[in-house]
């Protein structure tokens, strides 16, 4: 920086001295310091100021609209950890804090909270792999422990009706941040643990680990230990895992995730129920082709000379073990249909082509009533137009001078007074098929003649 050759320098300069040594300072480019907040404020364009004070030192401090729309829920009075980079501001021969997050006082020890629940739970065997479960291998039903609003378990929701449309979801409705967030999940998992279900989903998505960590309360773990069906968890990613996820019987990265651990694809499992009864018939087949085969060598090296009275006894040991076989197969035949023809009915409740036949069904019924409707509207419409134009026609001047009527006028005027024709003025009289002039001579109205 240039020095005047006097050696006095301005107030500018000494401004931007104090700013470059404020910026090389890396202690002062990432700071966190705690106060209370006072003179809390929002500036029309969204920027946030707010002074951090300890005893009687203040500290002023800036946010961004975008850093501050991250922030927390402060107000004045509440105390504070605020993070961010020291800056000068010129114009007022001051410094401030950038803020770049906010935390209450004390938030800071959520991740000791963490270890210190972790250690504890853990010693209670929660997190032990040896009590925790397998998932069944064919779910039709799962309960879903999560929000509505929460983009994750809509995330599942979808997923799960594009892979697996025959599994159904039962909602357990819970927020899944806040104070109250805990008793309400422990809650939502006693109420799901109460359906007839395969399989319990606990599902949030993405977040923070402070948003993420009504989770990791100690309630909500020993409830997802003591559930009485196996619980997929799906909360935190691998990175901000929660106490529920190691708890759980199986985590998933994502909510999406999860839906794809959920039992077979239907597809898949059509075609598995399609093997294993292609390999029941071949077995079946072999069997009875090996047995007619031992039958016919049997018959065929025997040295007795009455052979079919030796081999009568085998002959019907044979043919009851094939009706002992054909009856098994049979009944596991009819038994294996009948499976699939439940499975086949709840695929085909999912079936959209039926739910589209019937509101295309809705939509002709609906279309035809509106067509009748529209049909009585016009015909009552119709005759209130024919009404109408008789009505017309009885009025219509034209239709009155055809009966032999005629319309008489002075000086362009209609006369309905004889008394305001004078006499020797000139009138027309309008007719059917033209008019006529004439000289009025005389007048007669209400009986008083007049005459020129």
């Amino acid at each position: 920086m240039t020095v005047p050759d006097d050696g006095i320098r301005g107030v500018q300069w000494l401004a931007a001295y104090l700013r470059d040594k404020l910026q090389s300072d890396p202690a002062l480019r990432s700071i966190s310091i705690r106060g209370e907040v006072s003179n809390f404020k929002v500036s029309a364009r969204g920027h946030l100021n707010f002074d951090l004070s300890e005893e009687s030192t203040i500290l002023r401090c800036f946010a961004w609209e975008d850093d501050f729309l991250t922030f927390p829920e402060f107000k004045n009075g509440m105390k504070i950890v605020a993070g961010g980079s020291i800056a000068t501001y010129a114009q007022r021969s001051s410094y401030q804090l950038v803020v770049r997050n906010v935390r209450p006082e004390g938030a800071g020890d959520i991740h000791q909270q963490f270890e210190e629940r972790r250690r504890r739970l853990a010693a209670e065997g929660a997190f032990d792999p040896a009590r925790k479960r397998p998932l069944p291998q064919f779910p039709f039903r799962v309960a879903l422990v999560s929000s509505r609003r929460a983009d994750g378990a809509l995330d599942f929701v979808t997923r799960l009706r594009a892979l697996r449309p025959h599994v159904s979801v039962a909602w357990c409705e819970t927020s899944v941040q806040g104070p109250n967030a805990p008793n309400e999940i422990v809650g939502a998992l006693g109420r799901a643990s109460m359906l007839d279900v395969d399989l319990i989903v606990l599902a949030r998505g993405g977040g923070s680990f402070e948003d993420l960590f009504a989770f990791s309360d100690e309630n909500v773990v020993r409830a997802v230990v003591k559930a009485r069906h196996p619980v997929l968890s799906a909360v935190g990613h691998t990175v901000n895992q929660q106490l529920s996820d190691f708890a759980a019987d199986l985590h998933a990265e994502t909510p999406s995730a999860a839906a794809e651990r959920v039992g077979s694809e239907t597809r898949a499992l059509n075609d598995r129920v399609d093997e294993r009864m292609r390999r029941i018939r071949m077995a079946v087949l072999h069997g009875i082709e090996r047995r007619s085969a031992g039958l016919a060598r049997a018959l065929t090296r025997s040295k007795l000379d009455d052979t079919k009275l030796f081999l009568l006894p085998q002959q019907q040991r044979i043919d009851s073990a094939a009706e002992r076989l054909q009856d098994t197969v049979v009944a596991r035949l009819r038994s294996r249909a009948e499976r699939l023809a439940t499975q086949a009915e709840r695929l085909r409740r999912f079936d959209p082509s039926l739910r589209l036949a019937r509101r295309g069904e809705s939509l002709r019924v609906a279309v035809v009533r509106l067509g009748r409707a529209i049909e009585g509207r016009l015909g009552r419409a119709g005759q209130r137009l024919a009404l109408a134009s008789v009505g017309l026609d009885g009025n219509n001047p034209e239709a009155i001078l055809q009966k032999g009527y005629a319309i008489v006028t002075l000086a362009g005027r209609i006369v309905r007074d004889p008394a305001n024709v004078p006499v020797g003025g000139t009138v027309e009289a309008r007719v059917a098929h033209g008019t006529i002039s004439a000289t009025v001579e005389s007048t007669t109205s209400n009986g008083n003649e007049r005459s020129g």
